[in-house]
């Protein structure tokens, strides 16, 4: 399962405005849940913040990918965020986050789930391709370089 088969470019946020982390984890699981219509809105928001509250997805360089596996669901689903200004995250570097990859599946599939989230840190590991991300114009600009990256990063 590739990254640019599940992002969108109307799933991008290109200048989210957000000035702290669950700000930005709300608005961004709101956006996840209206775009794709996903049902129960409310337990998907609240399942991100939970498992963020046990341990910050802020992976370092920038980047946060928070995740959950949600009942109910019917396949894996992602969305992005870029922040301009960057906001704390408690990172594993400690540095802000201006990247967000949001993505949630079903309970029971681990192994879609993993392969993503391995492809994505590998993508991101990068800097031409953050550097890249930040520079993107619109949501279809930021996919491209995801996919790019992907194909390129990503066997």
């Amino acid at each position: 399962m590739k990254i640019q088969q599940i992002l969108q470019k109307n799933g991008i946020l290109v200048d989210l405005k957000a000035s702290e982390k669950s700000e930005a984890l709300t608005q961004i699981a709101g956006y996840l849940v209206s775009l794709y219509d996903l049902k129960p809105a409310q337990e998907i928001v609240d399942k991100i913040l939970e498992r963020e509250s046990e341990m910050s997805t802020g992976i370092g360089f920038g980047i946060a990918i928070p995740h959950a596996r949600i009942n109910g669901i019917d396949r894996l689903y992602m969305v992005a965020a870029r922040i301009v200004g960057g906001i704390e995250f408690n990172a594993i570097d400690e540095q802000p986050v201006f990247l967000i990859f949001m993505m949630i599946s079903p309970a029971g599939t681990s192994a879609d789930h993993t392969r993503v989230l391995s492809s994505l840190s590998r993508i991101m590991s990068y800097e031409e391709i953050r550097r890249r991300l930040m520079d993107a114009d619109s949501g279809e600009a930021f996919l491209d370089v995801v996919a790019k990256g992907e194909d390129k990063y990503v066997q």
